[in-house]
C-alpha cells in the first residue's frame, strides 16, 4: 500500500473515532507507522488530509449514483439506494462527512461545498420532476432532511450493532419521507397554523 494511503486510512480511523480536532499529526503518523514529520512529505497539513478524505467521500458517492436515469422515479430510487449504500459501506467517511465539514479550511470547504452543491442539485432536479407542485426551497429542504435521515446510522458511536436489513429499512424510510411532497398540504401541521 502506498504511504499516502496508509496515512489517509490512519487519519480516517482516528478522525472517525476522536474527531478532527481531537487528533494531531503525530497520532496520525503513529497509527500509519511513520513519524509525524514524515507526513509532511506527502501532505502539507492535517487540513489537506481532511480535504482529501472529503474528496474521497464525494467521489465514492458519485461513483455509486452513476449517470442519471431517464425515468424520474427510477432515478430517485437510484439516488436513495446509492446514498444509503455509501453511508453503510463507507461508514467512517460518511461519519466524517456528517461531523467535520466545518473543520475544513476555507478553500477546502469551498471546493467540497461546490461539489456537494452539484450533487444536491441532481436530487432537486429529480424531485422537481417527481413533485412539480413543490417550490425549489421546499425541495432543497426535503433533500437536506432526507440526507440527514440516510446518514443517521453513520454517526452512531463505533462498535454499535446494526439492525438486520438496515439498508432496506433506510430506503423505505427515505422514500416514505419524500412521498410527503406529493401531498399539497403536507408539512403544515396544526402547530404552524
Amino acid at each position: 500500500m502506498k504511504r499516502e494511503q496508509q496515512i489517509l486510512r490512519a487519519a480516517e480511523k482516528l478522525f472517525y473515532e476522536r474527531s478532527f480536532d481531537g487528533v494531531g499529526v503525530d497520532a496520525i503518523g503513529k497509527e500509519a507507522g511513520v513519524t509525524g514529520s514524515a507526513i509532511y512529505r506527502h501532505f502539507e497539513s492535517k487540513d489537506e488530509i481532511l480535504e482529501v478524505l472529503f474528496d474521497q467521500a464525494i467521489d465514492a458517492l458519485l461513483v455509486k449514483v452513476g449517470e442519471p436515469e431517464g425515468d424520474p422515479r427510477e432515478e430517485l430510487a437510484r439516488l436513495v439506494n446509492a446514498h444509503i449504500g455509501f453511508a453503510l459501506s463507507h461508514e467512517r467517511l460518511a461519519a466524517i462527512w456528517s461531523r467535520e465539514v466545518r473543520a475544513l479550511s476555507g478553500t477546502g470547504q469551498r471546493n467540497f461545498l461546490r461539489r456537494q452543491h452539484r450533487y444536491v442539485e441532481r436530487w432537486v432536479d429529480c424531485l422537481a420532476v417527481c413533485y412539480p407542485r413543490r417550490s425549489r426551497d421546499e425541495l432543497v429542504s426535503a433533500v437536506r432532511a432526507v440526507h440527514g435521515l440516510m446518514m443517521s446510522d453513520a454517526t452512531r458511536p463505533p462498535g454499535g450493532k446494526r439492525a438486520p436489513q438496515l439498508h432496506a429499512l433506510l430506503v423505505d424510510l427515505a422514500l416514505a419521507a419524500l412521498e410527503v411532497l406529493a401531498e399539497p398540504d403536507a408539512g403544515r401541521s396544526a402547530a404552524t397554523e
